[in-house]
C-alpha cells in the first residue's frame, strides 16, 4: 500500500497555477470609454471572487501606490510578500487578454445578472446577486454588453433587474431595489451573517461622464467587490441623514434612505442572532454623495456624516472597515485571504518599569489603520521606511483587519525592531462609537451589547498580543461612562486613549487618558510641527501627551524629535513606547 501510495504521488496533478491577470494593461487598452472601463473593472473583480471562494485562483495587477524608495506596484510588491514563503513553489500564468481570462474559468461563469443604468443601485444589486448566485454582472444595453458575446457568446441572462423597480414600496426607486434584495437574500439566510459592504453605486460615472481615468477607477473600489462577493456578503450604498432626501435621490422622502440603512442592518441582525459583529467594509462616499463636499449638494459636511454613519452601524452591532477615499482601493483581499497566519502572534517582551521624571513623556500614535485598505496599501511606504526603528512607534493596526490582510500582520510581527509596537485604533478590534452598546441605542430595539464587545475584542486582541487600544472615538455621543470604561479594561488593561472623556482616570488598574492633539506634518515645515507639539505641552511636568499622527512616516518623526530635542532641550522630550508610557502615566496618578 505505501508502495502504491508513493507511484499514485509522482503522478498526482501539480497545483494549479494563479493567474496573475494584468488589469492595469487590460483598461488601458480599452477605447477611452469610461462606461465600458468600469463595466470591465467590475465584472472582473466580480469573477475574481467567484472563482477564489474556495482558494486562491486568480489575482489582478492594479494598484500604484507608494514606497519607501519611490513609486510601486503594489500589486507586484504583495505577491512578492506571497512568494517567499506561502506561494514559492506555486506557478504564476501572466494574463492581460479579457477573453483569454474568461475562457480560462469558463467553468465557473455560469451566466448573468443585467443590472438597470436607470436606477444605479442595481449595480450593489448585482454585486450581492453575484456572491450568493455567482451570475456575473452586466450593466443593460451596455458596449460591454455586446463585447462579452465575443468572448462568452452563449452567456445565459439569469435574471434581469431593468424595470423591475418603480418606488411603489419605499417612495424611492433606489430603496425598493435594496428592500427587494433583502428579502430575497438577506431574510433567506443567503447571505454572510457578519459581513456586508457598504461601496458606492455606480453613480461613480454615468455615460457621456468625460475621463474617469485611473484615479477615478480605484477610488470606485470595483476592486474591493471581490472579497466581499467570495463570502456572500449583502452590498448597500445609503445615505444616513434623516433631514434630508438623498443627493442622488432627491424625489424620495427625507430620510427614506437611511430608514432603509437601518431595515438592512436591523436584518443583518436577525440573520446572525445576535451572536457577533458585522463588519462592513468600506465608506460613506463622501466626495460626491451624502455632504457638503464636492458636488455632492447635501447639507452635513463630511466629518459629521462619517459619525452619523459609525453610529448608526453601533446601535445595531456592527462596527467598520474604512475604505475611505484617497486609499479606498484594495485588490486581491479574495486571493489573499487564504494566507496562512500562526495562531498566535508576540509583541516585544515588556519593557522594565522606567523612573518617573519631571519630564514630557510622548506617545506617538501611528494611525489610522481601521481599514484593511489603508493598512494594506500603506506599508510598503511606511513599514520599509529606513528609520523605522529608530524611534519607539504604536502602531495602530486594528487587529480585525486580519481578515481582510492577513498577509499584513504576518509580515510587520516577523518584521518588526525592538521599537515597533502595536496596539488597537478606533475603537479597539473595529470603529464604533462603544457608548451605543448600552441604553436606547438610536431607538434600534437591540440588547445590550457591551459584553459583546468584550468578547469580540478579547479574541483579536489575544491572537496579536494587544493589551494597550491608543484612540476610542464615540462621535456624537458622550463621555465614556464607567460601565464602558470597565468594559475596555477587560481587553485592553495597559491602557486606553480617547478622543472623549470619561468618568476616571484609572479603572480596575488600567489608566484612560485623552489624546492632546491630531498633528499633521508638512514636510518642509516640520519646524511649524515641533512648534505645535511644544505649544500643547505647557503645563506641570511629569506631562503626557498622545499624539495622533495619520498616516505618517518614521522619518518624519524622527526629524520632529531631533527638532524638539536641539530647539527645545530644556523641556525634556521622551518619547515612550506605549507600554512604559501608559505605566508611568498611571503611577504619576498616586
Amino acid at each position: 500500500m505505501v508502495l502504491l501510495m508513493a507511484c499514485l504521488s509522482v503522478f498526482a496533478a501539480p497545483p494549479e497555477p494563479l493567474v496573475y491577470f494584468d488589469l492595469q494593461a487590460c483598461l488601458a487598452g480599452l477605447p477611452n470609454d469610461s462606461v465600458l472601463r468600469y463595466d470591465v473593472a467590475k465584472f472582473v473583480s466580480s469573477l475574481q471572487g467567484v472563482v477564489n471562494r474556495e482558494r486562491p485562483r486568480l489575482a489582478v495587477r492594479f494598484l500604484n501606490g507608494d514606497s519607501a524608495t519611490g513609486p510601486v506596484q503594489l500589486d507586484d510588491y504583495w505577491l512578492g510578500v506571497m512568494r517567499q514563503d506561502w506561494l514559492k513553489d506555486r506557478v504564476v500564468e501572466n494574463e492581460a487578454d479579457l477573453g483569454r481570462l474568461i475562457q480560462r474559468f469558463r467553468g465557473d461563469c455560469v451566466g448573468v445578472v443585467l443590472w438597470d443604468p436607470k436606477v444605479l443601485a442595481t449595480s450593489n444589486v448585482a454585486a450581492t446577486i453575484c456572491g450568493v448566485e455567482s451570475w456575473l454582472p452586466v450593466r443593460a444595453g451596455s458596449t460591454f454588453e455586446t463585447l462579452l458575446r465575443q468572448y462568452w457568446p452563449d452567456y445565459p441572462v439569469k435574471l434581469s433587474l431593468v424595470d423591475r423597480f418603480d418606488g411603489h414600496e419605499s417612495g424611492s426607486v433606489k430603496c425598493d431595489a435594496y428592500l427587494w434584495a433583502k428579502r430575497t437574500y438577506l431574510d433567506t439566510g443567503r447571505c454572510h451573517p457578519t459581513l456586508m459592504a457598504y461601496f458606492i453605486d455606480a453613480y461613480t460615472q454615468v455615460p457621456d461622464q468625460p475621463g474617469f481615468n485611473y484615479h477615478d477607477l480605484a477610488n470606485a473600489t470595483l476592486a474591493n467587490h471581490d472579497y466581499y462577493i467570495a463570502q456572500r456578503a449583502f452590498f448597500f450604498d445609503l445615505g444616513v441623514w434623516a433631514d434630508e432626501p438623498s443627493v442622488d435621490d432627491p424625489k424620495q422622502a427625507p430620510g427614506t434612505d437611511r430608514k432603509t440603512l437601518m431595515t438592512l442592518l436591523k436584518a443583518q441582525y436577525e440573520r446572525n442572532g445576535g451572536s457577533g459583529f458585522t463588519t462592513v467594509g468600506g465608506f460613506i462616499p463622501w466626495n460626491l454623495k451624502y455632504t457638503n463636499s464636492g458636488p455632492a449638494g447635501g447639507k452635513h459636511d463630511p466629518v459629521a456624516t462619517e459619525w452619523e454613519y459609525a453610529a448608526i452601524l453601533s446601535a445595531h452591532n456592527a462596527i467598520m472597515d474604512a475604505d475611505a477615499i484617497g486609499l479606498s482601493c484594495m485588490t486581491n483581499a479574495s486571493a489573499w485571504r487564504f494566507f496562512p497566519m500562526q495562531p498566535r502572534y508576540k509583541q516585544n517582551p515588556k519593557p522594565e518599569p522606567q523612573k518617573l521624571e519631571e519630564k514630557i513623556y510622548v506617545l506617538i500614535y501611528m494611525g489610522d489603520y481601521d481599514s484593511a485598505a489603508w493598512l494594506s496599501r500603506h506599508i510598503p511606504l511606511v513599514w520599509d521606511d529606513p528609520d523605522r526603528g529608530s524611534l519607539p512607534i504604536a502602531w495602530a493596526f486594528n487587529p480585525n483587519l486580519c481578515d481582510r490582510a492577513p498577509y499584513v500582520f504576518d509580515y510587520v510581527y516577523r518584521t518588526k525592531s525592538k521599537n515597533d509596537w502595536f496596539i488597537g485604533g478606533d475603537s479597539g478590534a473595529g470603529y464604533l462609537n462603544p457608548t451605543l452598546l448600552t441604553g436606547d441605542r438610536l431607538g434600534s430595539g437591540l440588547p445590550d451589547a457591551l459584553d459583546l464587545w468584550v468578547k469580540h475584542n478579547q479574541a483579536y486582541y489575544d491572537r496579536f498580543d494587544y493589551r494597550i487600544t491608543g484612540f476610542v472615538i464615540n462621535g456624537f455621543h458622550g463621555d465614556m461612562p464607567q460601565r464602558v470604561q470597565e468594559a475596555y479594561a477587560k481587553f485592553s488593561p495597559d491602557g486606553v486613549g480617547t478622543c472623549l472623556g470619561f468618568a476616571k482616570p484609572v479603572v480596575n488598574g488600567t489608566p484612560f487618558l485623552r489624546v492632546v492633539s491630531d498633528i499633521y506634518p508638512r514636510l518642509g515645515r516640520l519646524d511649524v510641527t515641533a512648534k505645535e507639539m511644544v505649544a500643547s505641552a505647557k503645563g506641570d511636568k511629569p506631562r503626557f501627551l498622545i499624539y495622533r499622527w495619520i498616516l505618517q512616516r518614521p522619518s518624519t518623526m524622527k526629524q520632529v524629535f531631533e527638532l524638539l530635542k536641539a530647539q527645545y532641550a530644556k523641556e525634556e522630550w521622551v518619547f515612550c513606547d506605549p507600554y512604559t508610557f501608559f505605566d508611568l502615566y498611571r503611577r504619576s496618578l498616586d
